[in-house]
């Protein structure tokens, strides 16, 4: 049984004035707004910028801070930022920027609550880690967080020497159920499919219910339904073999049997079977060698964006790049990386049709164009 938690805090925190720039995306011209939101990068190795979720009226959420475990709401027109409350407690968590709130996504909302599920690693009591995904209630009256059910807890718990590639990013599918990466964790035993059990898969998840959709995934950062319809996921390879992959029931991905990158070194935690190849397994709709480290994936806004309106938009941290991709039948092609100068940890969708991205310098970046 989870106890619930409440916060009501009313701190608000003033921020930086906007700068401006521009960049080109198919010969389009974007301008891009920066704002600074430093206060809630995630600190303790590297730093990591915020998690993304927008309500409808333009509302910002942001799940990290010093701690990695705070929610806060933002607002472009008043560039105000507001601390909700907590997700992680002390013993969740060291300081360790990899124990960070990872995703936010909203199941519903109306003026006055906004239903949240929260994904991030812990630290479990026996010292080992673990993904785990909450419900969470927003308060938009009393501006106050609730922490309510958990919907789901990965296995095996892994060494916490070990951890990395938590994944954990979600797309809704409705108000009752949304599908969830988790990475491979880093666990050494990752060959033997009966001890990896929940890693390196993706899941649909509701409350009470867990399905595994796939498996064989490594580091999958980026998730988005595609027209309501085609499951892509990005995700990191090793030393090159970045991927983008659509995701079908029963489907194994070949991890950690093959991949297009290669190893970092022998001593890594688990060695490819067999490198650049996909041979016997589903191969990638689109792969990267070098590495670009891809995260989130999002569909762009139609009529903005040239050619690739309606497309994939993708953010890079190795590249510190926005991709840009066309994708229709089950293909992706015409593919732009742009620089935005930096790196992008979290994407989605603002409305008037515009592209909001969190960096791991702790700005919020938005991308607009007046072309039709």
């Amino acid at each position: 049984m989870v106890r619930a938690l409440v916060l009501v805090l009313t701190l608000t925190i003033s921020v930086i004035p906007a700068r401006a720039s521009e960049i080109k995306v198919a010969g389009v011209a974007i301008d891009v707004k920066s704002f600074d939101v430093e206060l809630t990068k995630s600190l303790g190795g590297n730093d990591r910028g915020p998690a993304l979720a927008v309500l409808r009226d333009g509302t910002v959420l942001l799940g990290g801070g010093n701690r990695g475990g705070s929610i806060f709401a933002w607002n472009e027109s008043s560039q105000e930022l507001k601390l909700l409350g907590e997700m992680m407690s002390k013993r969740e968590r060291i300081q360790d920027s990899r124990f960070a709130i990872t995703d936010i996504a909203v199941l519903s909302e109306n003026k006055n609550i906004a239903n949240l599920l929260i994904s991030f690693p812990r630290l479990a009591q026996s010292k080992c880690v673990e993904v785990v995904v909450f419900r969470a209630t927003y308060d938009r009256v009393k501006n106050s967080l609730k922490k309510n059910e958990r919907w789901f807890r990965s296995k095996p718990c892994v060494a916490i020497s070990a951890v990395q590639h938590a994944a954990g990013r979600m797309e809704v599918i409705n108000s009752r159920s949304a599908y969830l990466t988790v990475g491979d964790l880093g666990f050494d035993e990752l060959p033997n499919r009966a001890k990896r059990g929940d890693l390196g898969s993706v899941f649909q998840i509701s409350k009470g219910n867990v399905t595994r959709i796939s498996q064989g995934h490594r580091n999958q950062q980026g998730i988005v339904l595609f027209n309501g319809k085609d499951l892509l996921v990005s995700e990191h390879g090793p030393r090159g073999g970045d991927e983008i992959n659509l995701v079908e029931q029963g489907v194994d991905y070949g991890w950690p049997f093959v991949t297009y990158g290669a190893p970092y070194s022998q001593g890594d935690y688990v060695i490819p079977g067999k490198t650049g190849t996909h041979e016997g397994f589903r191969e990638p709709l689109k792969q990267w060698n070098p590495s670009i480290a891809p995260t989130e994936l999002v569909q762009v806004p139609t009529g903005k964006f040239g050619k690739y309106s309606g497309g994939l938009a993708m953010g890079t941290l190795r590249q510190a790049s926005l991709v840009f991709m066309r994708y229709e039948n089950g293909k992706v092609s015409d593919t732009e990386i742009v620089n935005v100068g930096a790196r992008i940890r979290d994407l989605e969708v603002l409305p008037g049709q515009r592209l909001i991205a969190s960096t791991d310098d702790g700005r919020l970046m938005i991308f607009s164009s007046p072309a039709n």
